[in-house]
């Protein structure tokens, strides 16, 4: 397909830049193909997103992010009865985003976003999650959204991140599956500092617990999610109460702490 094949070509892009300055363990232990040790997420967060805000972001938990990727998929919304659009969980594919200089990740976000938005309608995060996995090997897995595990059956839902395919499918052969995965619960959310009508919020975001303390997954302690595009829904009111609607969106997530943490 055309446009798919136009769409793979921007993350084919990406994979040249990062194959240019990527270390060798690639594929061999779970790490960034890059350094993230001086990356200091307060240099690309505006100094003034939290005025005003019922719910700011949390500060980092650590000097610097242990793994940051770039999410491209959709934004899942549901039409309530008042016939207004409800956003709930989303399906996006991950891309190891460390290769790329902290301060041209924004632009290089809303470069895929807007290839992205170009694509032929026909073309699906689901397409991208099986396309990229062929086609990249900075494709590290998916972001997506589960029932409650402490409330499976209250309708409330979760957001999950995934890594235990590609990538990680193979280096994690006989370790600990929880290491790979991470359930969230949101923390604090302002809006895009840019553009807010037309893209989402900024997150931070926390591991979720069960009764006993126990987080559900161990890949990071804490996720922030900037350099948020699209992802808004682009009409205002909706049809039929309980049908569901897909915005397509690109961003970034920053993980910190978790089981691969460095000093």
């Amino acid at each position: 397909m055309q446009a798919l094949s136009k769409l793979l070509y921007v993350f084919t892009l990406l994979s040249l830049t990062f194959s240019a300055l990527a270390v060798p363990h690639l594929h061999k232990r779970l790490a960034p193909a890059c350094d993230l040790s001086h990356d200091d997420i307060n240099t690309v967060i505006p100094s003034n997103i939290n005025d005003g805000q019922a719910k700011p972001l949390q500060p980092a938990i650590a000097d610097h992010p242990t793994f940051v990727v770039l999410g491209v998929g959709y934004a899942n919304y549901t039409c309530q009865d008042d016939g207004t659009w409800f956003a709930l969980g989303g399906l996006l594919e991950l891309y190891d985003l460390s290769c790329v200089a902290i301060e041209d990740r924004e632009a290089k976000t809303q470069d895929v976003y807007e290839q992205w938005v170009a694509a032929d309608p026909s073309v699906t995060a689901l397409d991208i999650i099986q396309s990229a996995h062929s086609d990249s090997a900075y494709a590290w897995g998916q972001h997506y959204w589960v029932p409650d595990p402490n409330s499976p059956g209250d309708g409330s839902y979760n957001p999950e991140w995934d890594f235990a395919s590609t990538v990680y499918g193979d280096v994690l052969a006989g370790t600990n599956h929880d290491d790979a995965y991470l359930i969230g619960y949101r923390t604090g959310i302002v809006p895009a500092p840019v553009d807010p009508a037309d893209n989402i919020e900024w997150v931070t975001l926390s591991g979720y617990t069960n009764a006993a303390g126990e987080q559900y997954g161990h890949f990071a302690d804490q996720v922030f999610r900037i350099f948020c595009y699209g992802g808004v829904s682009s009409a205002g009111s909706c049809g039929v109460p309980g049908t569901t609607g897909t915005f397509k969106t690109a961003l970034n997530f920053w993980y910190y702490g978790g089981a691969f943490a460095t000093d």
